[in-house]
């Protein structure tokens, strides 16, 4: 028993229908049109620009220096002549004198001292202290050298610049009386500033015990005043910029 199978339509003159022209056409812009109507892969979004770019700078930032360019060096600082030195030994304020100590590594001021020794400015040692007890400060500023000095400052800021940097070193020689002091005790008091890295006016110190140095009537002080003139110098030969 065989099944019939269906024939294809004929067209009136015979011939099995086929697919016309237009059928073509319109099935061939149809896969055109999907395929025009397929979306694109999304571009990659830009790169978002720095933040240092995009964001405002912050009011008193310094802004960077362009690229290649570099940095300007901070001035060369003030440094005392031989004839300023001179001066100053002599009595006159010069404020350069305390540059040459400011910003002092430890290392370095031993080996200006180390100079020092070898000419024979100074004694071979450090001054030795008796005690770590640091008195009172109502006990310097009971002592008659310092009211001396206040009287013979009659500006009351100098005298509170001059008095309270001496009063530091004071300190750090565990109170030994100015009036005592001489060369060596203060290059220890400002061994010990340095290392401890405090705070100091040296220009008022070292002129607040020139001053003192100087006011005696005794020839000792006249002799202390000439060797730290020395010392000084030697540090100033010592010290380029």
């Amino acid at each position: 028993m065989t099944t019939d199978t269906p024939s294809p339509e004929k067209a009136p003159d015979g011939t099995p229908e086929t697919d016309s022209p237009e059928t073509t056409a319109g099935a061939d812009s149809a896969a055109v049109g999907a395929t025009e109507a397929t979306p694109a892969a999304p571009a990659e979004p830009a790169s978002q620009p720095a933040a240092a770019d995009s964001e405002a700078a912050e009011p008193g930032a310094e802004e960077p220096a362009p690229a290649g360019e570099e940095k300007p060096e901070p001035p060369a600082r003030v440094l005392p002549s031989d004839e300023e030195i001179a001066a100053w030994a002599a009595g006159e304020d010069v404020a350069s004198i305390g540059t040459l100590f400011e910003g002092l590594k430890l290392q370095r001021f031993d080996a200006f001292n180390a100079q020092i020794r070898n000419k024979e400015i100074l004694p071979q040692h450090w001054q030795p202290i008796s005690t770590d007890e640091v008195p009172a400060d109502e006990v310097f500023d009971g002592l008659p050298e310092v009211s001396n000095l206040r009287q013979r400052y009659r500006d009351q800021e100098l005298a509170r610049q001059r008095l309270g940097a001496m009063k530091i070193a004071w300190r750090e020689l565990r109170g030994k009386r100015p009036g005592l002091w001489t060369v060596p005790d203060l290059m220890a008091a400002l061994r010990r500033i340095i290392q401890k890295e405090i705070e100091v006016d040296f220009n008022a110190l070292l002129s607040a015990t020139r001053d003192l140095w100087s006011a005696m009537t005794l020839p000792m002080g006249k002799e202390q005043v000439e060797i730290l003139w020395a010392c000084i110098a030697v540090i100033r030969k010592g010290t380029k910029k």
